[in-house]
């Protein structure tokens, strides 16, 4: 009882702080994607523990990179459902769905006696359940954060960030306590994420979808059918080389990601489990925060005068990825693949601190959570093969070379959104 008076307490205070509610608003959906973000990481932290565990069924490095792959796959094909109820029904009740879901397949999965089950409840369920999230979440920052949009993705992104430091961090620490331990970690997180199913419930207010032709914050608009949303997005060239930019991203991404714990303790063997799962992301996303900060400030700051340069940001972001990864993958010592790491993150941050701004600047206001939806659709299922292939190239190649291959990919995103920004932005642009 006095849990519920606390949240319907809160609840009231959040109504009654209507000039700040943007700002509130913005901390309840980040928490969300802190406690959704941090728990897809807890499978990259624990992979080379999980292998040992299962080794007696002769696990390879290929049929582990299948959960990760299956996630992306699920993730993609399941996100633009997700954007079109977004557009269509409750924003609250999706993220609430979402988060249950997903707080299921986190859990279950420390249940798994085999990489099947990791694939079904990490791979499906979880992914299913995040797929939801995205396309609420965006959309609703996109509607209250006008002015401050680039800003307030930059916060929700860093939050983001500091939610996967900490899921890997206490996921490694887990693994390395002795067999079992990998399962700690889906099992914590997993109970974490059901109760703040319960507080989002409770707490998070239903917020009408944009009506009426206003174009302040919080402003409303006529809602749109299905076909006009859709064909919104997939009738804008630039729209959809910002996807293909974002998929071949993510394809680099994901898979840098899956592997990169696991590289740490293989290539340089003093690298405890804990260690690498510490210093894979820190560092990472340290750097990733100052890329966000500096992007989101850069494209905040001349967007009124240059509306084009949310995609030379993007670009910019994209193209440093190259130069991390060549870091990373062709470094001789542990201290300086870690700097590489470093080096990726801050390119990632500087990407994605305008890959939703950069989106909003060529797709209506009325069609924002369905173009999020085909969005990542798009660069999910145009990704989702890197964590399998790179698990296969270990095996045939070297995990070094693997990585240096992803760079590739890098420099395919950033052509593709080079091109959507020199043929197609002016056409593209809303106002």
């Amino acid at each position: 009882m006095l849990s519920m008076w606390i949240c319907y307490t809160m609840k009231r205070m959040l109504k009654d702080c209507t000039k700040n509610y943007k700002w509130i608003l913005l901390a309840i959906i980040s928490a969300t994607y802190f406690l959704a973000q941090g728990s897809r990481q807890i499978f990259n932290a624990v992979l080379p523990q999980i292998k040992a565990d299962f080794a007696g069924a002769g696990l390879t490095d290929a049929q582990l990179g299948l959960v990760g792959s299956a996630f992306t796959l699920v993730f993609g094909v399941a996100i633009p459902f997700g954007g079109v109820i977004a557009d269509f029904f409750s924003r609250k009740w999706m993220i609430v769905i979402g988060t249950s879901l997903f707080s299921v397949g986190i859990f279950c999965s420390g249940f798994a006696a085999g990489v099947g089950m990791l694939i079904v409840a990490y791979g499906v369920v979880n992914a299913a359940g995040q797929a939801l999230l995205p396309p609420a979440n965006s959309s609703l920052i996109g509607q209250f954060h006008v002015k401050t949009r680039a800003t307030a993705f930059s916060i929700y992104q860093i939050v983001i960030y500091a939610g996967i430091v900490v899921c890997s961090c206490v996921s490694g620490y887990l693994a390395g306590l002795g067999a079992g331990g990998w399962r700690k970690a889906f099992m914590a997180f997993g109970a974490l994420g059901a109760v703040w199913v319960v507080a989002l419930a409770l707490l998070l207010s239903d917020t009408p979808q944009v009506r009426g032709g206003g174009s302040g914050e919080g402003a409303t608009e006529d809602k749109a059918s299905v076909r006009e949303a859709l064909g919104a997005v997939m009738c804008k060239p630039s729209a959809l080389l910002l996807m293909a930019g974002l998929g071949f991203y993510f394809y680099a991404k994901y898979s840098f990601n899956t592997w990169i714990i696991a590289y740490l303790q293989r290539e340089f063997l003093d690298v405890t489990a804990a260690s690498a799962a510490f210093h894979a992301v820190f560092w990472f996303y340290l750097g990733a925060t100052v890329g966000v900060f500096l992007g989101g400030w850069i494209s905040d700051r001349f967007a009124a005068s240059r509306p084009q340069v949310r995609f030379d940001v993007n670009i910019a972001g994209i193209f440093l990825c190259v130069l991390g990864l060549l870091l990373t993958a062709l470094a001789p010592s542990a201290v300086l693949c870690i700097f590489g790491t470093a080096v990726f993150g801050f390119a990632s941050g500087v990407y994605d601190s305008n890959i939703y701004a950069s989106l909003f600047e060529v797709v209506k206001p009325r069609y924002r959570a369905a173009a999020v939806g085909v969005f990542g659709c798009g660069g999910s299922v145009i990704g989702a093969s890197g964590p399998a292939v790179l698990g296969w190239m270990n095996a045939h190649f070297s995990m070094s070379a693997g990585l240096a291959s992803l760079s590739v990919f890098a420099l395919a995103g950033a052509a593709a959104i080079g091109i959507a920004r020199i043929f197609f932005f002016e056409r593209d642009r809303e106002s």
